[in-house]
């Protein structure tokens, strides 16, 4: 798979094991859209208020975290394309 995954800080430490499935990556994509969905409710509303009482470094950090998974849910998304162009292209 061609897919680089980008949303890693320290450099390309994550990749797709050989063989990976659509499904495999789908289920992945899955999760971690929802994992970033909560985190996000505790950002805004009544549910921020905690959020918002966080020191200025520990808001920081919470939301860099969040970026992060945002930029791994593109890049699971563009892989998850490029698998099922592939598996179509055999077809």
């Amino acid at each position: 798979m061609k897919t680089p995954l980008t949303f890693q800080a320290a450099g390309p430490v994550f990749g797709f094991v050989p063989g990976v499935e659509a499904g495999d990556i789908a289920s992945h994509l899955a999760a971690r859209q929802a994992q970033l969905e909560a985190l996000l409710l505790m950002t805004y509303g009544e549910t921020g208020d905690g959020f918002r009482t966080m020191s200025d470094d520990m808001q920081e950090a919470y939301m860099w975290a969040c970026s992060m998974m945002a930029r791994e849910i593109r890049d699971l998304t563009d892989a998850l394309e490029e698998h099922r162009a592939a598996e179509r292209g055999r077809s």
